[in-house]
C-alpha cells in the first residue's frame, strides 16, 4: 500500500495570509471563466475547507499497490479527490491572480508529450483520470494522447501490473483500454503510484506561491491607501462628524463589524451631565478617547504590517499583530474577577443603550455593581439607556487607571485624563 504525504500545514498557512486582512479578500471580487458573478469570498472559503478536509483524507487513504480487481478502486478515490484539490488551488490561484501558465506548461513529472511534443503533466494526469475513473466509457477530449485514427477510447478496467503487459519497473497499474480506430486495438496505458503523487504534490504545493500572491495583493492594496491622506481634524465642524469619516475609512480599510464602538463614542461626545462629578469624569473620558483617535488616524493611514505604539497607543503591544488599539481597549478591555463574577449586569448595563427594552431592570443591575461604580460616578434616578452605558464606561475607565497599571500607562499623567 501507497500513501501520499503533503504537508497539510500549508492550507494554514493559505487561510493566516488570507486573514491578515481579510477584509480585502471579503470585498475582492474577480472574474472567474467559468462564472462571472463578481463574488470571491464565498469561493475562497468554500476552496480552504475543501483543501483542509480533501488533503487529511488524502493522506489517510491507502493506494492499494496490488491485490483485487476491486482493490484499483483506492486509486479511482484518489484520482478522483486529487482532482478536487487540485481545482481547488486553480481557483484559488485564478481570485487572485496567480499566473499559472508556466506550472500548467511543465512536463517534466509524466514526461508523456503526446502526439505532437505539446503534451503536458497537467494534460497527461486529466487523461488517466478521465481515462480511468471519469469517462472511462468514452474518453474523446484528450487527442494528444490518443491514436491519431481514434476517436473514442474505452477502459473497460485498470488492473494490476501482473500479466506482463508493461514492464514491472514502469507500472504498477495498467489501464486497459479498447480503441474505434480502423484496427480496433487494444492498448495499455501503464500507471506508476509513485508518479500520481507527485504530480498532486507539485500542484498542492502551488500553495506557497499563490501565499505569496495574496501577499502581494494586500501590499498593492495597502500600498494605494497609504498615499490618499486622510482629512485632518481641523476639517471638521465638529468632532462627532471627524467620528462619522474614521467609521467611514475605517470600515473601507479595515472592516466594517466595530460601528457599534464609533456610534457610542458619538454619543459620549454629545453627552452631558447635571451632575458636577459626573460631568468631570466624563469630560476626562472624553479627552481619553480624542486622543486615542490620533493613533486609530495615523493606523489608518499608515496600514502598519505590524503593531507599534505610534499606530495603536498601546506601549506594550500583543504578542502577534492583531489590530488592537487604545481605542478599543477603551471599551472593551476591561477583565478582573469582579466583572467575571458579576459579568451579567456589566453586560446588560454596557449594552442598555442598544437594548432600552431592559430598562426597566437597570436600577436592579445598577444596585447590584454599586461597590464597583460608586467611588466614581452617581447614578441618577429617570436616566436615559445611554447614560446609564456611559456612566458605567466612565466608571470602568476610572477604575483601570487605579488597578491596571499597563492599561493606565497608556493613558499620558495630565490632569485632562486623569
Amino acid at each position: 500500500m501507497a500513501r501520499i504525504n503533503l504537508d497539510i500545514s500549508l492550507t494554514a498557512k493559505v487561510w493566516n495570509k488570507v486573514n491578515e486582512y481579510q477584509h480585502y479578500s471579503i470585498t475582492k471580487t474577480h472574474s472567474l471563466k467559468k462564472d462571472k458573478d463578481g463574488s470571491g469570498w464565498h469561493k475562497i472559503c468554500t476552496i480552504m475547507d475543501r483543501l483542509n478536509d480533501t488533503v487529511a483524507y488524502l493522506n489517510s487513504l491507502d493506494v492499494k499497490e496490488n491485490g483485487s480487481k476491486l482493490d484499483v478502486f483506492s486509486f479511482y478515490n484518489f484520482m478522483n479527490n486529487s482532482a478536487t484539490l487540485i481545482d481547488c488551488v486553480n481557483y484559488l490561484a485564478e481570485i487572485y491572480e496567480y499566473d499559472l501558465c508556466a506550472d500548467n506548461s511543465k512536463n517534466d513529472i509524466f514526461n508523456s508529450c503526446g502526439n505532437t511534443g505539446k503534451g503536458t503533466d497537467k494534460d497527461y494526469f486529466e487523461y488517466l483520470r478521465a481515462l480511468c475513473s471519469v469517462h472511462p466509457i468514452k474518453t474523446s477530449r484528450h487527442k494528444e494522447f490518443q491514436d491519431s485514427e481514434t476517436a473514442i477510447e474505452c477502459s473497460p478496467f485498470v488492473t494490476y501490473n501482473e500479466f506482463g503487459f508493461i514492464p514491472k519497473q514502469e507500472a504498477d497499474l495498467v489501464a486497459v483500454v479498447y480503441t474505434d480506430g480502423k484496427r480496433h486495438t487494444t492498448k495499455y496505458v501503464g500507471i506508476k503510484i509513485e508518479t500520481v503523487f507527485k504530480y498532486v504534490k507539485f500542484r498542492f504545493e502551488l500553495l506557497t506561491e499563490i501565499i505569496n500572491q495574496i501577499e502581494k495583493y494586500y501590499d498593492n492594496i495597502i500600498s494605494d491607501y497609504s498615499k490618499i491622506p486622510l482629512r485632518d481634524l481641523s476639517e471638521f465642524d465638529g468632532y462627532c462628524d471627524y467620528i462619522d469619516y474614521i467609521k467611514e475609512i475605517y470600515a473601507e480599510r479595515i472592516n466594517t463589524g466595530r460601528d457599534e464602538y464609533f456610534e457610542f463614542y458619538k454619543f459620549v461626545m454629545k453627552t452631558s451631565f447635571k451632575n458636577a462629578i459626573n460631568q468631570q469624569k466624563l469630560q476626562k473620558y472624553q479627552n481619553a478617547i480624542k486622543y486615542s483617535f490620533t493613533f486609530l488616524h495615523k493606523f489608518l493611514q499608515q496600514l502598519p504590517k505590524e503593531d507599534n505604539f505610534e499606530t495603536t497607543g498601546l506601549k506594550k503591544q500583543p504578542d502577534n499583530s492583531t489590530g488592537d488599539s487604545l481605542l478599543l481597549e477603551l471599551q472593551s478591555g476591561f477583565y478582573c474577577d469582579y466583572r467575571r463574577q458579576h459579568s451579567y449586569p456589566f453586560e446588560k448595563l454596557s449594552c442598555m443603550w442598544l437594548q432600552p427594552r431592559y430598562m426597566d431592570m437597570a436600577p436592579l443591575l445598577i444596585s447590584e455593581i454599586e461597590s464597583f461604580w460608586q467611588k466614581y460616578v452617581c447614578f441618577e434616578k429617570e436616566m436615559k439607556a445611554i447614560d446609564i452605558s456611559i456612566l458605567l464606561q466612565i466608571a470602568i475607565y476610572f477604575y483601570r487607571l487605579e488597578n491596571d497599571k499597563e492599561f493606565s500607562e497608556n493613558i499620558p499623567e495630565s490632569s485632562e485624563y486623569k
